[in-house]
This record gives C-alpha cells, structure tokens and sequence, in this order.
C-alpha cells in the first residue's frame, strides 16, 4: 500500500510503498480518508517526543489518528495505536471508530478532534472540573490553547483565565481575564496571585511560566493555593517555554496542589473516549468550535510536512 514512510529521526516522511497491516484479534483494517498532521506528529517524528521510535525500530508509517472507512462502510475517527502502522497511509489497524456525523467533512474531522481533545481530556478526564470552577489556561494562543478555554466555557466552568504571549489572540479569546505571559520573574508571580482562587490550571507550556505559577501557590495566606475542598489540580500537557521546571517540596506542603498529566499514557477507557469525541462533533456541528484546514495528496507528504510547520491551517492529509 502507499504510505508516508519515516526512515529516520529528525527528517520528513517520505511517499512510498509499505507492508500491508493484517488484523490481530480484535482489530479491523479502515480504509484512510484523512490524517491530519499535528504538532505531536511532528514531535515524534523529529525523535523530541517520549513516544518517538527507537532508530532501531524504523521505518515506521507516522501519525497517531485518522478519518477511515470499515468494511461494512462505517465512517469514523480512529487511533491508531499499533506500530509500525500509522495514520498516514491507504490502510490501518484499528481497534474502534467513533461515528462521524455526515454533515462533517473528512479534512474537518481528522483535524479538529485532537486539539480538542487536548482540552477535553484534561479539563472533564484528568482534572474532573465542577460546574462553576475556575479554570486557569497556560499557552491559550496556541490551537490546543485556544479550544481549552472554549471547552471550559462549555464544560461549565464559572470563570476561565488566558495566558499567552500574543496580547492579539488573547483579546480575541472568550476569557474573563487574561496574563501575559512575556512577564518574568517577580512581576509574571505578582499577575498571578493577583487572579484569586484558581481551581484548575491547564498547562501547555510548562518552564517558567509554571514555576513562577508554583512561587505564587507557595503562600498558604493566598487564596490562589486553592481555596476549594479539591484544591488547585494542575494538569500539564506540553512544554511550549521549556521541558524543564524546578518542583519546590514546599508547594506542596503550603497549598492543596495536585499535578498532573494528560497524554498517551493515560487516555480513558475506550467508551469514555468515544463519548468524549461524539461531544466534540456535536460542538463542531453546533459551531461552537471550528478548525481552518488544508487538505494535500499523501503522494505530497514531504512537503506538507514542511508547510504544516509555518502554516495557520491544519495541514490534512489525503490518500
């Protein structure tokens, strides 16, 4: 079959021929519509991503998720979760499909339920948010970013805070108030103890925009320490300003802090996912969240790669 094929870390994948996937118990193979491909895509493929392959291990047919057809011609969203077989190619191994509405485009639907699930995730599986709860989003200009604060409006949270470091975009976003995050060192820490009780942080930077955050939640006297009974749950998703954050032990003796994670390693089961991804398209359908795209052959596979680095749409891909 064709497929966009990784030889090694670091370059683009390349068009090509490769084996054809054969089902494992519990598995079907779908026919590919569409792959989008997304920064995780890229962080795997460029050997940054604790997921990327072992050199050892390739080739390897990149992308984590996909439009696709089953036998008995059920369109749905998939994962594709079994290597050497990715996305982006003319056929993959699945374990289940989540049902496409009809009035929902191929290209729209492989690029809009991984950033938004990216907000979902965290927001309703990891951190549990309560109707009312304020939410805190770190990173809200990038795409994930900027679906976490629409999905906490719609998931019923009372308040929802922006930090980014783009003053266009932040004004833009339906936010009760906003952080700039070009701020550092003491004045970044004063922006946010000046918010208030702050129930649920949702993070895709990391670096030191999170350890002035952490400096902030050192003093028990504030109410930024998490005022509620379920304390302040910050759940981490990417590393935009930095891999690296120091962790003061003292955090967590002063305040009600717990830290989390939303990743691969830790998706819900699967019933819960698709609920999750059926309430993403109802949204689409709704209009209450959106995604630009631009669709290419796979045959262009190099290329888009390359594009979907600089491009403000989400670079989707064809069989």
């Amino acid at each position: 079959m064709k497929a966009a094929i990784l030889d090694t870390l670091g370059a683009p994948p390349r068009y090509g021929d490769f084996a054809e996937p054969e089902a494992l118990p519990g598995e079907t193979i779908v026919t590919v519509r569409a792959a989008a491909i997304k920064q995780l895509d890229r962080a795997i493929v460029a050997g940054r991503h604790y997921s990327s392959p072992k050199p050892e291990a390739l080739p390897i047919v990149p992308g984590q998720d996909g439009i696709g057809v089953s036998a008995d011609g059920t369109r749905g969203y998939f994962l594709a979760n079994r290597r050497p077989f990715g996305a982006m190619a003319e056929r993959v191994p699945v374990r289940w499909l989540a049902p496409v509405p009809d009035a929902i485009d191929d290209a729209t639907a492989a690029a809009i339920v991984n950033p938004a699930l990216a907000a979902w995730l965290p927001l309703a599986w990891r951190a549990e948010l309560q109707p009312g709860e304020t939410v805190l989003v770190l990173g809200a200009t990038g795409a994930a970013g900027g679906f976490a604060v629409q999905a906490a409006r719609l998931l019923g949270a009372g308040r929802v805070i922006a930090a980014g470091r783009n003053p266009a975009v932040l004004a833009a976003l339906d936010a009760d108030a906003t952080i700039d995050l070009t701020l550092a060192g003491d004045d970044l820490v004063a922006a946010f103890r000046a918010l208030g009780q702050i129930d649920v942080v949702i993070d895709y930077v990391w670096g030191p925009p999170v350890e002035a955050l952490l400096q902030a939640l050192t003093n028990a006297h504030t109410d930024v320490a998490g005022g509620s009974d379920r304390g302040t749950r910050i759940v981490t998703l990417g590393e935009m300003a930095g891999s690296h954050a120091s962790l003061p032990s003292g955090v967590f003796r002063s305040s009600r802090l717990k830290l989390l994670g939303s990743g691969t390693g830790n998706f819900p089961p699967g019933q819960r996912m698709r609920n999750m991804i059926a309430d993403i398209f109802a949204s689409t359908l709704r209009g209450d969240i959106a995604i630009s795209t631009d669709a290419r052959p796979l045959m262009q596979v190099s290329d888009a790669w390359n594009l979907a680095a600089v491009s403000d749409s989400r670079i989707v891909l064809l069989p």
